[in-house]
């Protein structure tokens, strides 16, 4: 390798950069717990909010001891005995709504150790479904949560002629949000606050804490936008059709974490292979609101079909701003998802501690790895990527940079060190601030070696595909 010897005893002053304050921002953007307060409620941890959607200690137990709560399911077609006639007019499931509900039980069964099966009787316990017309009590559906009485493992779901939104449940919308909120009842979890729909007139004041809204949980009755999330895109609402951050958390802690859904490599959002269709986007004007639950493999969120501007953050617990929305897609806590992949906009990326792909397709992109021998792809457009340590990149966890383009991208160090100016030299001679910039013509391959410390090394270090000059370093 052939260093740069026209940049040997440059000094490059430090610039005005605020890419690591993006970056910054929102990497924090969500935080919660602590001694949080927010919107005058204090904020709950997602174990805090777990436990309180647990707080009635409702729960099916293993009977046979196999380690899966098997419950059994049926779809009600008379009138049960015992059926409360201010309901109005019993009437069965249609199809649709069968297809919609064996989908939602089957995004509960994936994060927990639960499994359902079609059957008149028999498991651990027994669930119905069957729908009612009279909506007097302000409901617009109604489960109960397994006690051990006779209602154990029933839901009900308002169809009438003035609410009609249960006749035709899909992904996204809320007749098939409200399948996966009831089910959720029925498993034992109950709304991350002590309301109901038939009980007096409840907001979101009457939440007992900050996060209480459906950004974070399918079984809250507030909007995300209390949150600051917005799930709206092209002028219409989008739900949750499956299970969210704290009720992934709360029902693993009911019941285990099922290990072995999506334990291979798995893609989410465009081209994926996660077999849910609440997982997958098709076109830009695609409505995704999702939380990652994985069991293993290198996986992938694939953003790369929408063209509005993105902020994607690969950290467990997180949430991600995709398609034009704010706050609609979250990874689960305990999860490692490795790669990510932006779209035409001008995205911002935050990898974590494991090895990364990130890919800020075209767009003027901003991509932060940080820990971990990342791969850090800008595509077309003017890019940045930023370090906030020099840990983020070294001899032990190099990131490479497989796209830089002189002149048009930059390597923002910015954040690592107070110093106000690199000194380009052609070997370390034990002063801090010293910095090497490496290139090989036949290879087309160059690094980036930068001494922070003074202790005549490199303690930062990045490759580069591609050349790249001192003008192109910012600090």
């Amino acid at each position: 390798m052939t260093k740069v010897k026209e940049n040997a005893a440059i000094q490059l002053s430090a610039a005005t950069s605020t890419s690591f304050d993006q970056i910054n921002t929102f990497a924090h953007e969500y935080d919660r717990g602590g001694n949080l307060t927010i919107n005058g409620k204090p904020s709950y941890s997602v174990d805090q909010a777990a436990n309180f959607i647990l707080r009635d200690d409702a729960a099916w137990a293993d009977r046979d001891g196999n380690g899966t709560i098997n419950l059994t399911y049926t779809f009600l077609t008379a009138k049960p005995a015992g059926f409360n006639n201010a309901l109005g007019t019993f009437s069965a499931f249609n199809a649709q709504q069968k297809a919609q509900a064996v989908l939602s039980m089957q995004s509960w069964a994936d994060v927990a150790k639960v499994s359902f099966t079609q059957a008149a009787s028999g498991g651990d316990g027994h669930m119905t479904f069957g729908n009612y017309s009279d909506g007097s009590n302000g409901g617009s559906a109604f489960a109960y949560l397994p006690s051990g009485g006779r209602t154990d493992g029933q839901s009900w779901y308002l169809i009438s002629d003035s609410y009609r939104q249960n006749v035709s449940p899909d992904n996204g919308n809320y007749g098939r949000q409200t399948l996966t909120h009831e089910i959720g009842h029925t498993l034992g979890l109950s709304h991350p606050g002590d309301y109901n729909a038939g009980d007096g007139n409840p907001t979101y004041k009457d939440a007992t804490y900050a996060e209480d809204t459906r950004g974070y949980s399918v079984m809250s009755y507030w909007s995300e936008s209390n949150t600051d999330q917005n799930f709206v895109k092209g002028g219409a609402p989008s739900y949750s059709s499956a299970p969210l951050l704290d009720d992934i958390a709360a029902v693993q802690q009911l019941y285990g974490a099922n290990l072995s859904t999506r334990a291979t490599d798995t893609v989410y959002g465009f081209n994926s292979t996660a077999g849910r269709d609440f997982y997958s986007a098709t076109s830009a004007s695609s409505k995704v609101v999702f939380s990652v639950w994985d069991g293993g493999g290198k996986d992938t969120l694939d953003f790369s079909g929408f063209t509005q501007n993105q902020k994607i953050n690969l950290n467990a617990a997180s949430f991600s701003d995709v398609g034009g929305m704010v706050g609609n897609v979250s990874i689960a806590k305990g999860v490692v998802v490795e790669n990510a992949i932006g779209g035409s906009g001008n995205d911002l990326l935050i990898g974590n501690a494991a090895a990364n792909d990130l890919k800020g397709g075209a767009g003027n992109d901003i991509i932060y790895g940080g820990g971990g021998a990342d791969s850090l792809t800008g595509g077309a457009g003017a890019d940045i990527f930023v370090f906030g340590a020099s840990s983020d990149s070294n001899r032990a966890a190099q990131d490479t940079i497989r796209d830089f383009v002189s002149g048009q991208d930059k390597i923002d160090v910015s954040a690592i060190s107070t110093l106000s100016a690199l000194q380009f030299v052609n070997a370390f001679s034990g002063h801090a601030g010293e910095a090497i910039l490496n290139y090989n013509q036949s290879s087309n391959l160059g690094s980036l070696a930068i001494d922070f410390t003074g202790q005549g090394a490199g303690d930062f270090l990045v490759g580069t595909v591609g050349q790249a000059f001192a003008t192109d370093i910012v600090v």
